[in-house]
């Protein structure tokens, strides 16, 4: 396979909600919306069953860390990757597959997370949330510090703003829209990162365009699209410097039998770095 070196870059993030359910959806995804950069979430297998020949055919490598049953993250690009990083120091859940980066055609470094969910605000699993959220801080403030275009994208399980819900109120006070969430999301944002797609689209009164990345499967809730924008990428300053235009493309929500989720993408112009 040849690897290209890049000029300009689009960079999507998509939790798929199992490869092998959605393996189908993505091949045809990856044909019509041509990416550079995909970050996966709940791949929902190991490493070692990751379909890389499969997806070499389609012009993409890959880095997978991958996890039985749940969890998994992946980068795929069509450009050199290097110098992976699987996980990060002081992760208190370091079992979870859930947080993976590289260095993209030696020029960019851009990881893929997928946040826990928390379930509930009475459950276990939201202090833990909180807490992955605390370490993921310190390792983002690790790698902005290197001084290289730094990218993090993936399924944060947060919706950091209650125009990030066509429903707001009906959220109120439960995952992912408490506080104390939101709280740890703005100490993340502190660093100095950037929304792409709020760049694009600033927060107003207006809910148009549609920005929404995830639908319940129940209810109707796409065709209503009673939704949530969950799904981010994150940019440092550098990499902010080369955003030219971001997005969400609902068109995967549309076909039969989808991932709950719909990508979320941001184009980069590198020649300005």
């Amino acid at each position: 396979m040849a690897i290209h070196s890049a000029c300009n870059m689009k960079i999507a993030t998509w939790n798929v909600n199992s490869i092998r359910s959605r393996f189908d959806h993505l091949v045809k995804w990856l044909h019509q919306f041509q990416p550079d950069v995909v970050l996966l979430q709940e791949l929902k297998l190991m490493s070692e069953l990751f379909p890389h020949e499969q997806l070499l055919d389609e012009g993409y490598q890959a880095a997978v860390l991958g996890q039985k049953t749940y969890n998994g993250v992946a980068i795929l690009s069509k450009h050199r990757i290097e110098d992976i990083t699987y996980g990060f120091e002081n992760n208190p859940l370091p079992e979870e597959a859930r947080y993976i980066d590289a260095l993209i055609d030696g020029s960019v470094r851009i990881a893929s997370v997928y946040v826990p969910n928390g379930q509930n605000t009475e459950s276990p699993k939201y202090p833990n949330k909180l807490k992955f959220i605390d370490a993921l801080r310190a390792a983002v403030q690790i790698r902005i510090y290197e001084n290289t275009p730094y990218i993090i994208g993936g399924d944060f399980n947060i919706a950091p703003h209650d125009l990030d819900a066509t429903n707001p109120d009906r959220w109120k006070g439960d995952v992912p829209f408490t506080a104390a969430e939101r709280q740890g999301y703005n100490q993340l944002m502190h660093l100095g990162l950037h929304d792409a797609v709020r760049i694009k689209h600033p927060y107003t009164s207006q809910s148009a365009p549609d920005v929404m990345s995830w639908w319940d499967y129940r209810g109707g809730s796409f065709e209503k699209n009673d939704g949530l924008r969950i799904d981010h990428i994150l940019m440092c300053p550098l990499a902010t410097d080369m955003w030219t235009d971001a997005g969400t493309d609902r068109t995967p929500r549309t076909w039969e039998k989808p991932s709950d989720h719909t990508p979320v993408w941001c184009d980069l112009n590198m020649t300005q770095y």
